[in-house]
């Protein structure tokens, strides 16, 4: 974390501290970096049925954004005597992710942290499609908090792919690992590495690639035990302990939330290469992830290639 480092906070329109915010203020305060808090309000259905006139609707919205914006300085102010770098912003918006989107790019934060709330109806993280644009668009990592007793992250599980081809997609392995264990050593959190091997995804995944592969057993063990070499190494070069290290058979997607919310993380690590299309912005253990994660879940981006070309599978 470099010493000009700033995280952004997406704040509830609802003037309260939500678990993003305490989130947000406990991460910055413990990284030594600074906080912007953003939020934006738009009440455009007072419009649409046309309840007030155009006059007095507003000096109900210059009226609601000063309430909120005092609200806000308030709670700035008492960060701001805890010594934390805070700056706050309400905005009146009418196109919110456009305005984010600029905000982003004008700031460039070391991390974007927003609330979110699971809805139990349709098992997803995602209240609104502005999670999803944030996490196709934004470069820097991005922080879904949901609602849980700690402000830092105390247990923190990343969960790792070996089974990638090109070797810049690998190299997001190492930004996961990189990420989770900086916020570890910040919060005090303890850092533990889950991957879970899957011969079966890997042989179907395989087959376009590599042609038909041998199914006898003595090829099976020989690649479980290439991959387990692989995940020693990779947790080894980040300092992870044995004993943090979770070498999983199954299948990704209910291997690693149920060993999640078993083991009561507050925050799963997870990484996302470059996409062009929004709607396969995550690859598919990713996309179901965010849909079930028990917790707190952080999404690092890996840088897009050098020759500009974006991994479509």
């Amino acid at each position: 974390m470099t010493e000009s480092a700033r995280f952004l906070l997406i704040a509830s329109s609802k003037m309260q501290r939500t678990a993003a915010f305490e989130r947000a203020v406990a991460l910055a305060r413990a990284c030594d970096a600074g906080l912007d808090i953003v939020a934006l309000d738009g009440i455009r259905m007072l419009e649409v049925f046309g309840l007030f006139s155009r006059e007095t609707f507003s000096t109900l919205r210059d009226s609601y954004l000063q309430t909120h914006r005092r609200w806000l300085e308030q709670e700035a102010d008492e960060e701001r005597k805890r010594g934390l770098d805070c700056h706050v912003q309400v905005l009146w918006s009418e196109q919110v992710f456009e305005d984010i989107s600029d905000y982003v790019q004008a700031t460039r934060p070391a991390m974007l942290i927003k609330d979110v709330h699971q809805q139990s109806a349709l098992r997803s993280l995602f209240t609104t499609p502005l999670d999803w644009q944030l996490l196709h668009d934004c470069q820097c990592p991005v922080q879904l908090v949901t609602p849980g007793p700690h402000a830092l992250p105390q247990k923190i599980l990343a969960a790792v792919n070996l089974y990638r081809i090109k070797d810049t997609d690998l190299r997001l392995n190492d930004e996961i690992l990189h990420a989770a264990t900086e916020l570890g050593r910040r919060s005090g959190a303890s850092v533990h590495v889950v991957y879970s091997y899957d011969w079966s995804s890997i042989y179907a995944v395989g087959i376009p690639v590599l042609g038909t592969m041998p199914i006898e057993s003595g090829f099976q063990e020989a690649l479980a035990e290439a991959h387990e070499e692989a995940f020693s190494l990779l947790c080894e070069r980040h300092g992870i302990e044995s004993r943090h290290r979770h070498f999983l058979t199954g299948m990704a997607l209910p291997i690693v939330e149920g060993f999640a919310r078993e083991n009561h993380f507050d925050l799963l690590v997870i990484g996302t290469l470059p996409r062009p299309n929004r709607l396969r912005m995550l690859g598919n253990t990713a996309r179901a992830l965010l849909g079930q994660a028990p917790c707190s879940v952080l999404i690092v981006k890996a840088a897009p290639p050098a020759d500009g070309q974006v991994k479509v599978l």
